[in-house]
């Protein structure tokens, strides 16, 4: 791709950027929606110590939930460096811009899967705590892998300026 690109890739850019940033707008919004409707659980059924019941299996269903929360955040790792790496065909800017996108997309769902993980262990277990820390870890990856201009047209050029890995 050349240093100044085409109106029509320039506008398509402009359009698939602007769709990834409301796809991140809305993950953000549904980490603190889970957070809102975690406060209205505790206030309406306190005291609410989850709809799973006492037992024994508490603390494994925890490292459970935040070791998968782990493999979330290796998995978007991976993904990102296999589909952004350099291809050795020629590809089509059009082609290119699709596969950033796509990517891009597919990574800011999956940054929501650690709130996602953290509000069922709420559910059945009445974790608050942990709720909110892996939705503070969901805030942090959004905020990482948040749609950017600058880092688009890096991997447009197919010369990224963030490390792959």
């Amino acid at each position: 791709m050349n240093a100044a690109p085409n109106t029509d890739l320039r506008d398509a850019l402009s359009r698939r950027l602007r769709t990834a940033k409301a796809v991140g707008a809305m993950v953000m919004a549904s980490i603190l929606g889970y957070i809102l409707i975690e406060e209205l659980l505790r206030a309406r059924l306190a005291p609410f110590l989850g709809w799973a019941g006492p037992g024994g299996s508490r603390m494994s269903l925890r490292y459970g939930i935040y070791i998968g929360a782990a493999a979330v955040i290796v998995a978007i790792r991976l993904i990102q460096a296999a589909f952004l790496k350099k291809r050795a065909a020629p590809e089509t800017p059009e082609n290119r811009l699709r596969r950033v996108s796509t990517v891009s997309m597919a990574v800011l769902l999956l940054t929501e899967v650690p709130a996602v993980l953290g509000f069922c262990l709420f559910l059945l277990g009445g974790f608050n705590q942990d709720l909110y820390a892996l939705s503070f870890v969901s805030l942090v990856l959004v905020f990482m892998y948040f749609p950017r201009r600058a880092t688009w047209e890096s991997h447009l050029q197919n010369a990224p300026t963030s490390c792959p890995f």
